[in-house]
């Protein structure tokens, strides 16, 4: 994760890490979580100010409050964390480095106590073949989407050349560039999981808790879940997704019509959707939007119980289901590559126009009892009412006609209209994707339910799943 400055993003992540440093370094007090140490008299005066000089606005605006929403989250993130290191509340353990990834320093935290090993790996240990396989232009969220990290000082250089020896190989095994990587990712993150256990080198995502008390739990240090059965999945807001194509929009700027092109009335496929695994029960709402000509960014969130007592959606999105994961899965279930018929630098032809008309026409009528489409689905081009150019309730075939006909106006296919009609149709084959999957069975559709949910929190489900180990404070 980049370094953003004064990102609120990235002073929060500062400032958690701060209160693990301060908890196991100095034994600070931080009470419990039934009653975390924020007022005057209880809380830790040297934490306190740590953690005010990298997020000043912790404390919100009312300073009467003793229940600050940040300075107690971060408090409770401290207690959980360190009970689940195995390191009693007001002992003290200056044998951790701290780091974060994207920051050279953390202020609040001792030059020498600090660590940019997270940075390292990702950066110079691993290698581009590695990298490729976690998107075109990847990042290491796609990995591994660990925030803050500790690390003991005296393992720091060890594990480096430990890794390098375990993930990157002079002489590669496999004939396949791609099949070598792979076993070199698994073989770090076996590595990694070890370490992770063994409290010498922890990976801390840090998601916003949306009631009660925060958890911690442990992600790929063990088996997959593959042998878990997955159970009573379905779909229970239906696939939605808007398929009007509104006209030529304008605004005025500096006295200046700036026109700002064709667009669909929503780029994003969403639904809400539940599944069992062992004892628990997962309810998230899924949404795939536009990312860049050749893929989406597909995110699920959790749906958690509010104050009201309904389901609402959690403050923090679970993290986006990596580009080559997500291609992945739409061959698996939809027996189709992710951009096939969609040509991503040119103009449509004939079999390509032909596929999609045909792919929209089943996918109106070809909707089972949980994946049919959200009514009204309707094919609807409206872009100028008085020019006659405003059609409604079209045919598939003379929807899809009409918008080819309209890309083909456009040289450079990464012009707004052009990338959202690509993403329109690829986003049209997910929707396929859930459709034949129930068609083959509903212990299939429980099963892709599953792993979309499961591949955006980075959780492997297989042992040929390359996501890095973490522990998830939430």
């Amino acid at each position: 994760m980049a370094d953003k400055g004064d990102d609120k993003t990235a002073k929060q992540e500062k400032a958690s890490l701060i209160a693990f440093y301060y908890a196991i370094e100095k034994g600070a007090n931080l009470g419990t979580l039934e009653n975390p140490a924020t007022g005057a008299q209880a809380r830790d005066e040297h934490l306190y100010q740590a953690l005010l000089g990298v997020y000043p606005d912790m404390l919100g605006s009312n300073l009467d409050n003793p229940n600050f929403r940040w300075y107690t989250a971060f408090l409770k993130q401290a207690i959980v964390f360190i009970d689940w290191l195995g390191h009693p509340q007001g002992k003290t353990d200056s044998t951790y480095k701290y780091g974060r990834f994207g920051s050279e320093s953390i202020k609040g935290i001792p030059k020498n106590s600090t660590s940019k090993i997270g940075d390292q790996i990702w950066d110079d240990l691993m290698t581009k073949d590695q990298k490729k396989l976690f998107g075109a232009t990847p990042k290491k969220d796609s990995w591994n989407p660990m925030d803050v990290y500790i690390v003991k000082k005296n393992d720091e250089d060890g594990l480096i050349k430990e890794m390098k020896d375990s993930c990157c190989f002079e002489d590669r095994i496999a004939p396949d560039y791609e099949d070598s990587a792979k076993m070199e990712v698994q073989g770090l993150n076996h590595y990694m999981a070890y370490y992770t256990k063994q409290r010498r080198f922890v990976g801390v995502s840090l998601k916003e808790t949306d009631s009660g008390n925060p958890n911690v739990t442990e992600t790929n240090l063990e088996k997959t879940f593959d042998h878990i059965v997955h159970s009573c999945g379905m779909i229970i807001k239906k696939l939605n997704m808007s398929m009007t194509l509104l006209g030529s929009k304008t605004r005025v700027r500096k006295g200046e019509v700036i026109d700002i092109g064709m667009d669909f009335h929503s780029n994003s496929l969403t639904y809400e959707a539940k599944f069992t695994i062992g004892r628990s029960q997962k309810n998230y709402k899924y949404e795939s939007k536009i990312s860049s000509v050749e893929n989406h960014a597909t995110e699920p969130r959790d749906r958690v119980v509010g104050a009201s007592g309904g389901l609402t959606n959690a403050a923090a999105r679970n993290g986006a289901v990596p580009v080559p994961k997500m291609a992945e899965i739409v061959k698996q279930y939809s027996k189709q590559d992710i951009n096939q018929h969609i040509p991503l630098k040119s103009n449509f032809s004939t079999k390509e126009k032909e596929f999609w008309i045909d792919l929209l026409g089943k996918i109106k009528v070809g909707g089972g009892l949980k994946t049919g489409v959200e009514s009204p689905f309707t094919l609807n081009i409206h872009l100028n009412k008085k020019a006659d150019k405003w059609w409604s309730n079209m045919s598939a075939k003379d929807y899809v006609n009409k918008l080819v006909e309209l890309d083909n106006d456009y040289k450079r296919k990464t012009d707004k209209f052009p990338k959202a009609l690509r993403n329109k149709f690829r986003a049209l084959r997910y929707i396929y994707m859930f459709q034949e999957a129930e068609r083959d069975s509903n212990h299939t559709l429980s099963q892709l339910i599953a792993e979309l949910y499961f591949a955006s929190s980075k959780i492997n489900i297989s042992p040929k799943d390359l996501s890095g180990p973490f522990i998830k404070i939430q």
